[in-house]
């Protein structure tokens, strides 16, 4: 699949998942949903962040790092944009819930840095860097 499709389908998906989540927050009364409408709620806004976030980075990646190869830029950015989905919808879960403090959102942000550590360290250990320093196009 190139590229120029891949990024359709996700512009298209995140179209599709803006608006079930709009829907999703324009019919449901959240006094009186169940379990499966907080549910559908929380995955249309993390399939929409996630696609949004990926969008974004994606652009910002491929203009900051020109010689980086399109299967890493597009594994970082998915990797990225699912991490950041996650930080955002358990803030406003806690948020929501009135669970919120500072420490539970520096310990998610500090787990989230430590596993992109990993996921960099094993890209390192595998010879492909994170970086465009040294590859070509």
């Amino acid at each position: 699949m190139s590229a120029r499709i891949f990024t359709f389908l996700i512009v298209i998906s995140t179209v599709i998942s803006f608006f079930s989540w709009l829907i999703t927050l324009s019919r449901f009364d959240p006094e009186k949903i169940a379990f499966l409408g907080f549910l559908i709620f929380y995955f249309s806004l993390f399939l929409w962040l996630s696609g949004l976030i990926f969008l974004f980075t994606n652009f910002l990646k491929k203009i900051f790092f020109k010689k980086q190869l399109l299967y890493y830029r597009v594994r970082n950015s998915v990797r990225h944009a699912i991490f950041f989905s996650i930080l955002i919808l358990i803030w406003a879960f806690l948020k929501s819930q009135n669970l919120f403090r500072w420490w539970n959102i520096l310990t998610l942000i500090i787990i989230l840095t430590l596993l992109e550590f990993f996921f960099i360290s094993c890209q390192k250990q595998q010879g492909q860097s994170y970086g465009p320093e040294d590859q070509t196009t």
